[in-house]
């Protein structure tokens, strides 16, 4: 998405011997692509017991039964406070596979052809930080909102203010970009004119788009303070911020993920899920 054919021409195999590794590239991909398949339908039926999943009928006995995010905000499954953080952050275990398996065949398949392009997911959930995360999660629709509005804002406004400059520039490609580009991809209900349908879908989203900028944007902060700063850390305690920085991560997308979850969920019931969250 959002690459031509000069994007493939600068990945395109010159010698033999990086065609050879293109290809072994590919089969790399398709392996780890069909395993993480694999897994998924593996978590499917022991936390889902999901129907129509092979799986789901060995490990009957040990079904979990969990609800799927969108339907606890619905309503259509209560749960425990207990069990709906548990499912929040499966919730984003799970999108991450749905995800990333596709993006690894498509990948491979062009490795196949001699492109050894970069992958479209690329272990998102060890990020240390938003911004990394966003930057793995997704990597083309990511660059595609970079050449198209994070980098045209961030050039041309704002040059004397730093810290605005950089959120105008991921406010124009997280928010404005993000909804930009799921807008259209209502166009059929927009030409049937229901409006107000489409409204009821992308407000949620504006939600998230919104956290996602401040996340995004504080995140780059933090990360040019630290620049050229360094910081001398036993083994141990290197670990241990690692984690803390890599469950910081996760918490801020399951919980955003929220406002995103796949469900025909009002905002009203988004926002009410998400405060039950925190006991209110």
């Amino acid at each position: 998405i959002g690459k031509g054919s000069d994007y493939l021409s600068q990945c395109e195999a010159q010698t033999p011997e990086g065609y050879a590794r293109s290809v072994l590239a590919s089969l790399k991909l398709l392996i780890l692509a069909l395993l993480l398949d694999l897994f998924r339908q593996f978590l499917g039926a022991l936390l889902y017991g999901e129907s129509g999943n092979a799986l789901t009928r060995m490990l009957s006995r040990y079904n979990l039964a969990l609800p799927h995010l969108s339907e606890i905000v619905t309503g259509r499954a209560p749960a425990s406070p207990f069990t709906a953080w548990i499912v929040v952050y499966l919730e984003l275990i799970w999108e991450t596979l749905r995800h990333a398996i596709p993006g690894h065949k498509w990948v491979s398949l062009l490795r196949l052809f001699g492109f050894n392009v970069f992958r479209n997911t690329y272990k998102p959930l060890l990020a240390e930080s938003i911004v990394d995360f966003w930057n793995r999660y997704y990597y083309y629709f990511k660059e595609l909102l970079l050449d198209f509005f994070f980098f045209p804002t961030f050039l041309r406004y704002f040059r004397t203010w730093p810290k605005l400059r950089i959120f105008a520039a991921v406010f124009a490609a997280a928010f404005v970009g993000n909804m930009y580009y799921h807008f259209v991809q209502a166009r059929i209900s927009l030409a049937a004119g229901e409006v107000s349908e489409v409204w009821q879908g992308m407000s949620p989203r504006m939600i998230y788009c919104f956290l996602l900028v401040l996340g995004i944007y504080f995140s780059m902060l933090r990360q040019l303070q630290r620049r050229g700063k360094i910081v001398q850390q036993n083994p141990f305690s290197a670990r241990l911020i690692k984690l803390r920085r890599i469950a910081g991560v996760w918490t801020f997308f399951s919980l955003i993920n929220v406002w995103n979850t796949r469900t025909l969920a009002s905002t009203p019931e988004r926002i009410r899920f998400f405060l039950s969250l925190f006991g209110l």
